[in-house]
């Protein structure tokens, strides 16, 4: 069966939470493998393998009593009219959800995991003012991923807008993320109404939240990741709290590793909210004519709300 629904983004917008949800659904199918994300549409080098491979690769055994065939790549929205141009090609009836953050949120989120990866060794507020220059110096795969572009994923109405150039709004679901979280019975079932599915009762049991740990120093992040290779640093990100999975001869870095992380996710600096606070205003003002949920909240500097409270 060919997929007729995507989860197609944001970045550390709920992607995840979405994904752990929805494959519980006995109509819906979404591929077990969740790392990495197929990002078909996205990758060039991915892209060139065609469609037949794709198709092979991620939907060969979809069960037919499944009705809504999907899968997720957090950058489809991202990629905006190239990535909606090349779906449209093959799949026009295509259906979409995007779970939407508050920008703001997302890009310090976004920071956060590009640090835990070992491939970020500037504090926020600098990795934000060269975050231009340094999009503009990438190169080769580098320039395509660009995990240096924390503000550029943050803006949804731009890329909703390239979307629409090829797709009916009736086949766009946009979710606001934070609702996602704490209001799954309302959000589901209208997700379920979304991709058609029979049953628009099912209850999912709680999905998991995936917490990443905070880095200390992320410069001895990033000399890990060189020292260890993309691959294995992966793995071992992955595996932190599983000493029995590294081999005599990485326990030392690996234990490294390991101390350079701590448990509970950090605030975003204050003066990197306020930096940020006028970035998102003109494309929030867009997108609010393109959605259905209220997104005030968003344009409210959680830092000075937090203030103003703890004075009362």
């Amino acid at each position: 069966m060919n997929p007729n629904f995507l989860i197609g983004g944001t970045a550390a917008g709920g992607t995840s939470y979405l994904y752990e949800i929805l494959i519980q659904h006995p109509e819906v199918y979404l591929p077990v493998q969740r790392i990495p994300e197929p990002q078909y549409y996205y990758k060039s080098w991915e892209y060139v393998k065609g469609l037949e491979w794709y198709l092979k690769e991620y939907f060969k055994n979809v069960p037919e009593s499944k009705i809504a065939v999907g899968e997720r790549s957090s950058s489809y929205l991202y990629g905006g009219a190239k990535v909606a141009q090349r779906i449209a090609k093959d799949f026009p009836k295509m259906k979409f959800i995007f779970t939407l953050r508050n920008p703001i949120q997302r890009a310090w989120a976004n920071y956060r995991f590009t640090v835990l990866q070992g491939l970020e060794d500037l504090d926020f507020r600098d990795a934000i003012l060269q975050e231009k220059a340094r999009i503009k110096e990438s190169q080769g795969i580098w320039s395509e991923i660009q995990p240096h572009d924390y503000t550029g994923r943050g803006f949804y109405a731009k890329q909703l807008k390239e979307f629409l150039d090829f797709f009916p709004k009736e086949q766009i679901l946009c979710l606001k993320s934070e609702s996602l979280t704490h209001d799954n019975t309302t959000m589901l079932s209208k997700i379920y109404h979304f991709l058609g599915l029979k049953d628009d009762k099912f209850i999912p049991n709680p999905a998991p939240i995936h917490l990443s740990p905070s880095v200390i120093n992320p410069k001895v992040q990033k000399d890990l990741r060189e020292y260890f290779g993309g691959e294995k640093f992966a793995f071992f990100i992955n595996n932190v709290r599983r000493e029995e999975a590294i081999n005599m001869q990485d326990k030392q870095k690996f234990l490294q590793l390991q101390n350079n992380l701590k448990e509970g996710k950090e605030s975003i600096p204050r003066d990197c909210e306020l930096l940020l606070y006028g970035f998102f205003q003109e494309d929030l003002e867009e997108l609010k004519k393109m959605i259905d949920f209220d997104i005030q909240d968003w344009q409210i500097l959680s830092s000075i709300t937090t203030a103003r409270t703890k004075s009362v």
